[in-house]
């Protein structure tokens, strides 16, 4: 009885001093929603909610990406992320997610190129009264919306960097 209770003792005194993996080494548990959602409300009670914002960015990111795939209810992207991330590190699994904002930049700025080109040649042929007010402004509009894509693919691109360099070369 006193070698059981000893035994415990031990094994009680290890798994205390066991390393505790820090946020990005997590690996994700995402069998099922359920075991997202539960997964998720442990890491909010164990980290602050800052260190945890690129991961939520990214898994927001691969749902968008679902989307992007035709995957059309968001009960199927939500699968459809599950089963990306399950079983996959917290980092690796914010990368994944950053690269999917950064080709929905990419995405988002080859169209809004092309309604701008569109609005473009119809100034060109405008004739002489000259382009209308509408085609002004929406040239103006795809310029204004075109410069905070790259802004943010910019951005996104910096972070992704950020997140590549390996943790042990980090400053």
């Amino acid at each position: 009885m006193l070698r059981g209770i000893l035994v415990l003792f031990l094994l009680g005194v290890f798994a205390g001093c066991a390393k505790k993996l820090d946020l990005p080494e997590i690996t994700i548990s995402a069998a099922e929603v359920s075991a997202f959602t539960r997964f998720r409300a442990e890491l909010g009670a164990e980290f602050p909610a800052e260190r945890l914002k690129d991961f939520d960015t990214a898994v927001q990111e691969l749902k968008l990406d679902a989307m992007n795939r035709d995957v059309v209810s968001a009960e199927a992207r939500e699968l459809d992320m599950l089963g990306v991330v399950n079983g996959k590190t917290i980092h690796a699994a914010t990368v994944l997610g950053w690269e999917a904002r950064r080709a929905r930049f990419a995405r988002e700025m080859a169209e809004i190129n092309r309604l701008l080109e569109t609005s473009l040649k119809q100034q060109q042929n405008a004739g002489a009264n000259g382009p209308s007010s509408v085609t002004i402004a929406r040239i103006q509009s795809a310029r204004n919306v075109l410069s905070q894509l790259e802004a943010n693919a910019a951005e996104t691109d910096r972070r992704l960097v950020e997140m590549r360099v390996p943790r042990d070369q980090k400053p």
